[in-house]
């Protein structure tokens, strides 16, 4: 129930697109509206601010050479001072040295006495202008001066801020047009842009449903954007293993049935020998018996191989981690291969550079050396040779194990370590390979958290390399730091 409900809140990666894109470039257009609506505003007003004080100063100087005589036969400044304030939609006021109105363009205190904490300031000094807006009106009050810097008198100039908040608000209208017919072409071009982002996700989603009904043939095609090509490249490879695993164990079902059959069959065929032979003696017996053993030892190794591949499967693997002379364990692996080694005159070698001790499973760990020595013996070249190195540093221990045997081929390498993969299955039958000996070694050395390489070319040999931590703990705290490192980029 819990499922459906979550499901019902899951949208498409191309819907997710087109809500982040809209979204995004609707912050993006909404800031910068704002913005430049903000800057206009700020602009004007303070235009505004610069031309009533540019009028008012030139005003001040023409008062100052008249000498606060305002009307004239020889000036017009008092209709000039009238006809600015009518143009600026607002009020001038000149005060003189007394604080007595010289001139009021609204008339209503002409000659009258004024008190203002800023005439004052302004009057005596202690401020050498002031400009502010406010009340829908850019307000200037700048001395009168003489030509000696004396202050003669005051002037207050204003003008109406509804004219740059008329243009302001027309501005403001143009600019919401404009982002609405900008947001209409984005839609669609968010459209287009997811359509033809996710186009290739959504092919292949298509395909990948083919494949899952278990049709391996089908390939992604490699083509679009470079991650959907790297996608598609990675899940062909995977397909292709998963091809080649598929063929590999229809081959290791045949395989097996048939190695498991044989021992059998031999078997009925000796027991059967025997009671038909009423005259068969003793010796008869003992030669009929010795080689249903054999058979009976064929077998074992069989189904042992398959029990050891499933033990050392990760994910139901028991570690029982102890700390192990390697050096020791090694010695005691080569005396018990040394007899296999002299039976065809191969030369033995063991170097070892320094005491390792070291936190593994001692029995899975032996599994894995003494494999990788029996397969450098076994498929060899008569009168070869086989060299084991050990060596370590501060986090980890190594093991070499080379050989002058027949080589791999390079179309083959990456397959060896496959399940039930054998490069030469008439020889491995010879040898009493099941095919299964490196994948058992290398599910051991991945439980230990090591690594397992092999450098090999067709008739010059074999060297498989392993390594594997010094301390388990240390290698798993140090494995998740990593982990969460590379989460948290």
């Amino acid at each position: 129930m819990n499922k459906e409900k979550t499901a019902k809140f899951h949208i498409s990666m191309r819907t997710f697109l087109r809500f982040t894109i809209l979204l995004l470039v609707l912050f993006a257009m909404a800031s910068v509206a704002v913005g430049i609506i903000y800057l206009d505003g700020k602009n004007a007003s303070e235009s505004l601010l610069d031309q009533t004080e540019d009028t008012a100063e030139r005003l001040a100087d023409r008062i100052a050479l008249q000498h606060f005589k305002l009307i004239s036969s020889q000036n017009t400044l008092d209709s000039d001072l009238d006809e600015t304030a009518f143009l600026a939609g607002g009020r001038i006021l000149v005060i003189n040295r007394d604080y007595r109105i010289e001139k009021d363009t609204f008339v209503f205190q002409q000659n009258a006495y004024i008190i203002s904490e800023n005439v004052m300031n302004v009057m005596t000094q202690k401020k050498e202008k002031l400009t502010w807006i406010r009340n829908g009106y850019a307000e200037v009050i700048l001395p009168v001066t003489d030509e000696g810097e004396q202050v003669l008198g005051v002037i207050v100039s204003t003008a109406s801020t509804r004219a740059i908040e008329r243009r302001h608000d027309k501005m403001i209208q143009n600019t919401l047009i404009l982002c609405g017919c900008l947001f209409l072409v984005l839609i669609v071009f968010a459209w287009l842009i997811s359509h033809f982002t996710v186009r290739g996700l959504v092919d292949m989603n298509k395909r990948i449903a083919v494949i899952s009904e278990g049709d391996l043939s089908v390939k992604l095609p490699e083509k679009g954007f470079r991650e959907t090509r790297y996608l598609a490249k990675n899940y062909n490879e995977a397909i292709s293993r998963l091809e080649d695993i598929d063929v590999s164990r229809q081959e290791f079902v045949s395989d097996v049935s048939h190695e498991l059959k044989t021992p059998i069959t031999s078997m009925k065929v000796l027991a059967e020998s025997l009671l038909q032979n009423q005259q068969a003696t003793a010796s008869d017996y003992q030669e009929f018996m010795t080689d249903i053993v054999d058979e009976i030892d064929r077998e074992t190794k069989i189904i042992n191989d398959l029990l050891a591949l499933v033990k050392t499967d990760k994910k139901n693997v028991v570690m029982n981690f102890s700390m192990v002379n390697i050096n020791q364990q090694i010695d005691v692996i080569m005396r018990r291969v040394t007899p296999l080694a002299q039976a065809r005159g191969i030369e033995l070698t063991y170097e070892s550079f320094r005491e390792v001790i070291a936190e593994v499973d001692e029995v899975k760990l032996s599994l894995v050396i003494s494999n990788l020595v029996e397969n450098a013996i076994k498929y060899n070249v008569d009168n070869g040779w086989v060299r084991i190195t050990l060596n370590a540093d501060n986090k980890y221990f190594y093991i070499k194990v080379a050989d002058s045997g027949v080589g791999i081929p390079d179309d083959e390498k990456d397959k060896v370590f496959d399940r039930f993969y054998r490069v030469n299955k008439d020889r491995s039958r010879e040898t009493g390979g099941t095919g299964l000996g490196l994948a058992i070694a290398r599910g051991a050395i991945n439980a230990h958290g090591g690594v397992l390489k092999l450098y090999s070319e067709s008739g010059k040999g074999t060297t498989f390399t392993v390594r594997i931590p010094l301390r388990q703990e240390e290698h798993a705290a140090e494995a998740a730091a990593e982990m969460e490192k590379e989460e948290r980029s």
